[in-house]
């Protein structure tokens, strides 16, 4: 009889035990629930990166006057941070020991991040030779100083931009531009720059002349590139152009960035350098340029592009978007799109 009782109390106990069980499962699955939600909410935040905002500026960003005037004021008008700011350098510059640590710490104290076009006086093979080393190893150890300096600094380095057109002493020599290019980044190593410091931009113009000088014919490799960027604007009836029309969003994106996403597929892909004039072939209409400036962000936006740098000055023709009468309520409308964010220097280090 003490054995059946026995028996019997241990069923009873176990049985409690299976029922709280039971009942602590019951009890937590809303918990659980919630905090793979919260999982998944944090996961899609951490690898949703904004569409980040660029300029170029016409002046020296190592003057703070200049980056107030030309980039901050711009931020405040818009109500929209840029990222990013754009500026050229000469391989060849009498003083990078001055010129690229000035602009590049000015620039990250006040929230941006520098986009450098590393250009040359000297032809793509003479740099595929070495014939510039002497110079690029100053601007490689100039940039090495600045970016060893502190946690979480980066700058993009597209060298020999638009290298595919004429008008460089380097163009459309695709050969010796891809020897050129990773002799450049070979001399930036040797000089004590990480990886971890800079993003090597492939940054062609998104137009040719002919099939010889695609923009494909030049690229370097994915080993040797973290992003991927082309220039395209909008030349309208310019007086500078020699071709007159007015190229829609579509005309001046779309196929580029379908090729850029065949030839590397797991890049990055910024819009290097765009702007729009306002000439017309009915003269200068400033709401035909807002309008361009409108529809090919708004393209832009769903086209999976990582950045838009705007060329804000005025050279071969009126691109700045305060160009005549006024600024641009265009540029402020298309970049007041809820897709395009804002990254700080460390963020945007992490990030791409």
């Amino acid at each position: 009889m003490n054995k059946v009782r026995l028996a019997l109390m241990m069923l009873i106990l176990l049985g409690s035990i299976f029922a709280n069980k039971n009942l602590m499962a019951v009890t937590d699955a809303p918990r659980q629930l919630e905090n793979r939600k919260l999982n998944q909410i944090r996961n899609q935040a951490a690898s949703n990166t904004p569409v980040l905002l660029g300029l170029y500026a016409p002046d020296y960003l190592g003057d703070q006057s200049k980056i107030d005037s030309e980039l901050r004021q711009v931020d405040q008008w818009v109500g929209k941070r840029h990222s990013i700011a754009g500026f050229f350098l000469d391989i060849e510059d009498s003083n990078p020991a001055y010129n690229i640590p000035v602009p590049l710490k000015q620039l990250r104290q006040n929230g941006y991040t520098a986009f450098i076009n590393l250009k040359s006086t000297r032809s793509a093979a003479q740099i595929a030779k070495g014939d510039v080393d002497s110079s690029l190893q100053k601007v490689a150890e100039a940039y090495a100083d600045w970016a060893n300096g502190g946690k979480d600094r980066i700058a993009f380095i597209a060298p020999l931009q638009e290298m595919n057109i004429t008008g460089e002493a380097y163009s459309k020599d695709p050969q010796n531009f891809k020897l050129a290019y990773q002799r450049i980044q070979k001399i930036f190593k040797e000089a004590g720059v990480s990886s971890q410091t800079i993003r090597w931009v492939f940054a062609p113009n998104g137009w040719s002349e002919n099939n010889e000088h695609r923009f494909e014919n030049y690229y370097p490799g994915d080993k040797s590139v973290d992003v991927v960027a082309f220039s395209s604007y909008n030349w309208g009836y310019c007086s500078n152009s020699s071709w007159k029309h007015w190229n829609s969003p579509k005309e001046a994106f779309e196929p580029y960035i379908k090729r850029m996403k065949v030839m590397a597929r797991s890049k990055p892909i910024f819009i290097a350098q765009t702007a729009s004039t306002s000439n017309t072939q009915k003269g200068l209409q400033k709401n035909a340029k807002d309008q361009w400036l409108r529809d090919s962000y708004t393209q832009l936006s769903g086209m999976g592009v990582k950045a838009i740098i705007y060329f804000n000055i005025n050279k071969e023709c009126d691109w700045a978007i305060n160009s005549n009468s006024g600024k641009s309520a265009g540029y402020k409308d298309a970049v007041n799109n809820p897709v395009f964010g804002y990254l700080s220097p460390a963020e945007l280090a992490k990030k791409i």
